[in-house]
This record gives C-alpha cells, sequence and structure tokens, in this order.
C-alpha cells in the first residue's frame, strides 16, 4: 500500500507543478478560452488522481472511480504515464537550454559589449489575438500537451477495440505422431475491465471457436484487478470452445490470491494452480500443466527468481508417463526452468507493449522473451502479446489470438 500511496502522490505533484508551470507560461492575456481549457485539464487529471487515492480508504471511492466512462480512463492513463514524463522532459530541457543560453549571452555581452540601441522605426508584431511573440509561444507550450492527450485517446481507444490473427508452426522433435497437426488456441491477458469488456470480448469467442481447435488454453491475467468483473468473464469462458484450460496471472491474484481460485474454481472452471489437467487430443493424452503466479512480487525484487523455480519444481513432480505434456505460465521466464517439458505457453508481456520496432523497446528490456515462438533443442516456447488492455497504447506490439499447428521436427 505505501508504494501504492507513493505512486500516486509522485502522480499528483507532477500535476500540480505542470499545472502552475502551465499557468505561469499562459500568462495574463491569453483567452478566456484558453484558460478554461487548460484549468479545467488540470482540475480532471488532479481530481482523479484524488479519487484513486481515495480508494485506498473508501470502497465508495473505488465505485466512483469505476462509474468513469472509458474515454476519461484513457485521457488520465495517456496523460500520466505518456505525456507527463514529456511534458517534464521538455520542461527541465528548456530550463537547461535558457540556463545555458542565459550565460553564453552574458559571456558575449562581456567579451563583445552592445552598440548603442537604436529607436526602432516599426515596433515588433505580435502573435494572433494582440498577443506578443513571447505570449503567443507561451500559450502555444502551455496547452499543446494537454490538448495532444485527446487525439492519442482517440487513437488509443479505436486501437483497444481489434486484435490480430497470428498463426504459429510449432516444430517439436518429440511430439507423438497423433498430435502432428494439432491445433491450439493460445489466449493470454484478457485485464476483463475498463478497457476490455462486451462487444470485443464477444468477438473473441466468435474468432475463437471459428477455429474448431483442439485445445484452447489461457495463460493469465484474465481480469484487471477487480473481481466485479469476474461474472463477465465467466460468461465469456463458458462461450469457448472447447473448454480452456487456465493459469493464473498477477493481475488476477495481486489483491486477494485465495479469493481469486476459491471463486474461479466455484465457478467450475479449470484453473490449473500448480495443478494439472489431461485433455484427450485426436486419440493422445496431452497434460496440462499450470503454474501459479510466481513473478516479481515488487520493482525491487524483479530479478528474484527463486519463488518461480520452487514452484515450477514443485509442478515438475506431477508429471504423468506417457501423457504429452504442455507448461501453462504467465511469465515467459518460467521456461528457463521448465525441465524437459517440450511445449511452454505464456503471457505477462505484451510484446514488449511500446516497441520501436521488433527488436527494440520495452520487450527486451524487461524480458529475456516477450513475444512469439522461441526454441531450443526438444523445446519451444510461445509468448502471446496478449488481447486485452491494462494500459490502452501498444506500438508495434498488436494485441494477438495466437493460433499454433504442433508439427513432429
Amino acid at each position: 500500500m505505501n508504494f501504492f500511496l507513493g505512486i500516486l502522490g509522485l502522480l499528483a505533484a507532477a500535476d500540480f507543478f505542470l499545472w502552475w508551470q502551465s499557468a505561469r507560461l499562459l500568462g495574463r492575456r491569453a483567452s478566456l478560452a484558453a484558460r478554461v481549457t487548460l484549468h479545467g485539464f488540470f482540475f480532471l487529471q488532479t481530481g482523479v488522481v484524488v479519487l484513486f487515492l481515495s480508494t485506498v480508504f473508501s470502497l465508495r471511492g473505488w465505485h466512483l472511480l469505476h462509474a468513469l466512462p472509458t474515454s476519461v480512463f484513457l485521457v488520465i492513463y495517456l496523460w500520466h504515464l505518456v505525456l507527463v514524463p514529456l511534458a517534464l522532459g521538455g520542461h527541465f530541457l528548456g530550463i537547461t537550454a535558457a540556463t545555458a543560453a542565459g550565460a553564453a549571452h552574458r559571456v558575449r555581452q562581456w567579451l563583445l559589449p552592445p552598440p548603442p540601441a537604436l529607436p526602432a522605426e516599426n515596433p515588433p508584431t505580435g502573435g494572433p489575438g494582440g498577443l506578443s511573440r513571447r505570449e503567443f509561444l507561451g500559450t502555444l507550450a502551455a496547452l499543446t500537451p494537454p490538448l495532444l492527450t485527446f487525439p492519442l485517446s482517440a487513437y488509443a481507444g479505436a486501437q483497444s477495440k481489434t486484435f490480430r490473427i497470428r498463426r504459429i508452426e510449432v516444430p517439436l522433435a518429440g511430439l507423438p505422431p497423433a498430435l502432428d497437426g494439432a491445433t491450439i488456441v493460445h489466449l493470454s491477458d484478457l485485464h476483463i475491465g475498463q478497457f476490455t469488456h462486451g462487444r470485443i470480448l464477444r468477438r473473441i469467442v466468435e474468432a475463437t471457436n471459428a477455429f474448431h481447435a483442439d485445445l484452447t488454453v489461457f495463460t493469465g491475467d484474465l481480469i484487471n484487478g477487480d473481481f466485479a468483473d469476474l461474472p463477465e468473464a465467466f460468461q465469456m469462458l463458458r462461450a469457448l470452445q472447447p473448454a480452456p484450460f487456465l493459469c493464473e496471472g498477477n493481475h488476477d491474484v495481486g489483491f486477494n490470491r485465495a479469493g481469486f481460485e476459491r471463486i474461479v474454481k466455484g465457478a467450475g472452471l479449470r484453473l490449473l494452480v500448480d495443478e494439472s489437467g489431461v485433455a484427450l487430443v485426436r486419440g493422445c493424452p496431452v497434460q496440462l500443466l499450470g503454474l501459479r503466479w510466481e513473478g516479481p512480487q515488487n520493482w525491487q525484487n524483479r530479478h528474484n527468481e527463486a519463488p518461480l523455480a520452487a514452484s515450477m519444481r514443485h509442478l515438475l513432480g506431477q508429471r504423468i508417463p506417457g501423457a504429452f505434456p504442455i507448461l501453462l505460465a504467465h511469465h515467459p521466464h518460467a521456461w528457463d526452468y521448465s525441465g524437459d517439458i517440450p511445449l511452454t505457453l505464456c503471457g505477462h508481456t505484451h510484446g514488449g507493449q511500446l516497441m520501436a520496432d521488433e527488436q527494440h523497446g520495452f520487450g527486451p528490456l524487461m524480458f529475456r522473451y516477450w513475444t512469439g515462438l522461441y526454441s531450443r533443442p526438444g523445446q519451444a516456447l510461445v509468448v502471446s502479446n496478449g488481447i486485452g488492455n491494462w494500459f490502452p497504447l501498444r506500438t508495434n506490439a498488436p494485441a494477438e489470438l495466437v493460433h499454433l499447428t504442433l508439427r513432429r521436427a
């Protein structure tokens, strides 16, 4: 909770700082429309941060938060997670540049004193609306970051309603002959909640069922964290054919692990928590092993994978002789502890979420494996970009439904 409060406190401080600086840039002669736009925007941003803070102490605050329209959430998220860092960076770069320019000007004046000033024949022209050039540029600098939030939010909103079909053939040397050509629909990271609900879920069901796959699997983050979204999640999962096997993700269990596991299993869904289930595929037994979430529990311990390794050792002890094993794990680093399991399916990375291209971005900065097919002798890993959204903007990491075809190598 202290970490959460600290982050919200930093966001609130950033909002107030930028509000103050933007008001200074705007000046006193700015139009009423410019002042209303600026102050209304920052009032909205700081008000929602305060509402977030209230959720720590009151369920009423949580209910009020969830009553906000999705469009408002998009503006809030993208402002704080994209444009605030850019605005702060621009502000401090501006201070640095102005300081350097001022120092250079003073040195130049000392070395080369300026000649006496002559009366100007023509007074300098101002900017639009009678503003001086300085006032016009200040107004532009003050309003540009807030106004950029809205087209960016519109783009993100449209993007969150789309996903691609990604077909991957997975060659496996030890694949039983009966499973050559078997198909799996791999879903991950739905994050059912503010950004993923309603019509998009129905489209996912339609796309999944159209494949008539041999198996359907889901590798964690069913919800974005609110148990109130579980009924819609259950309705969606029950509509999938064949019925999916599931493992859990960090957003599922972040606030109440025992509660999530109890409710999902009580609903009759095949959630595997350090457990396994068996499906008969084309006459061949396939053992699905579901790893409980044992990813890094906080930012400071993000490189501590000892709990993940221990959980994998426990799961490997459940192997059934004669069954073809498939590991379902939310965090892709589970592959490094998967023993001799031939196929591992994971999510969690969102494909890197914000990538400059296929190889550069947050994916390789944060994970050893972040999207698509990875192979080593006798084993394969497939990491899904996920099909839902907790953060509504993606670049070069599209939401996806993954359709796998198993092949004998």
